[in-house]
């Protein structure tokens, strides 16, 4: 009895496993149809309906960055591989040709696939001239060098690349002329680099460069304030000027990049002042002064180059600003040599 009860159990048992496998199989061939179908369905969605402008624009975002990628490297290829050809003279600060002179050329390439520079060097002929040639490039720097001669031309980069509308275009008929001033040799200078912090008064206030003071009288610039009683700033503009009036001279607006370069004081071309006028609806209303001048001053003994930076006082009780830095020389010549790399 207990071996056919074992053998009923095992066979029921098999019963149910069979059982059980049928009707899994049964169950997947039943939704094979159904996941086929949806699929079908889906595809045939995709073809027939236009996805939204988001997805679309996302589902394009590889391709189009490529694409992308490859126009800018057409287009800085197309811009900027400019074939290099200079042609130039060296003079001096009396229009004498410099001689033997060695000019290192620096070529810029940025085309989207290169970003370098080249790297060449060229000397000035007896007549001062010279040539640069070589490869394409975005810009061409120059840099010429002598014993005794120190650059004195303030822009020696040029801009090749069609990106700019004023771009350099070489003219063999026309070379384009490089000063170099030949020094003299340099006379001592005093130093200039003091700031000042003053209340408003409407007396003039005389500043002394050279010793570094300010007074009632005499020095070598005399400046004179004017405002409006309230307050001033960006945020409430108001009426206020500065007028700067040279001792006995004469006073010239210049850049710093030019000052730099600049070896003696001009002769002539001096102004009697420099004045500034601001108003309270000028929309470009500012509150200081920022500037680089010549100035000769005390009867022509004085002969000054500085950066000059003012900040007018925000209330009538508070300061002024004023900050002078540059060299003088105050031995009546108007030579600034010593400021030149030697």
């Amino acid at each position: 009895m207990k071996i056919r009860r074992s053998i009923f159990v095992f066979i029921a048992v098999v019963a149910v496993l069979i059982a059980l496998v049928l009707w899994h199989g049964k169950k997947q061939s039943v939704e094979t149809p159904v996941a086929t179908s949806t699929e079908t369905n889906a595809a045939l969605t995709a073809t027939t309906t236009t996805a939204p402008p988001a997805q679309a624009a996302a589902n394009a975002v590889a391709p189009s960055k490529l694409d992308k990628g490859e126009q800018i490297k057409e287009g800085l290829a197309t811009l900027n591989d400019v074939s290099i050809a200079f042609y130039g003279k060296l003079e001096d600060q009396f229009g004498s040709p410099v001689v033997g002179a060695q000019i290192a050329a620096s070529i810029r390439i940025y085309n989207g696939v290169q970003s370098t520079t080249e790297q060449l060097s060229v000397a000035s002929d007896a007549n001062g001239f010279f040539q640069v040639k070589g490869g394409k490039g975005e810009s061409l720097g120059l840099w010429p060098r002598k014993d005794g001669y120190t650059l004195a031309t303030t822009g020696t980069e040029f801009k090749y690349s069609y990106m700019y509308a004023d771009h350099f275009t070489p003219d063999p008929n026309n070379p384009t002329v490089i000063k170099m001033w030949k020094l003299q040799g340099a006379e001592p200078l005093v130093g200039i680099g003091k700031e000042y912090r003053l209340l408003f008064t409407n007396a003039p206030f005389f500043f002394d460069l050279v010793a570094g003071n300010v007074s009632d009288s005499g020095g070598d610039l005399e400046i004179i304030i004017t405002r409006v009683p309230g307050s001033l700033s960006k945020l409430s503009p108001g009426d206020w000027s500065i007028r700067l009036k040279p001792v006995n001279g004469g006073i010239m607006e210049s850049d710093y990049a030019t000052s730099r370069t600049t070896y003696e004081a001009p002769a002539e071309g001096y102004q009697d002042d420099y004045f500034v006028q601001m108003k309270q609806d000028d929309p470009a209303w500012y509150d200081n002064v920022h500037k680089v001048f010549f100035l000769k001053s005390r009867n022509g003994q004085v002969y000054v180059k500085f950066n000059f930076d003012f900040g007018i006082n925000f209330e009538p009780s508070s300061i002024m600003y004023f900050q002078f830095r540059g060299v003088a020389n105050t031995n009546g010549s108007r030579n600034w040599e010593a400021t030149a790399p030697q």
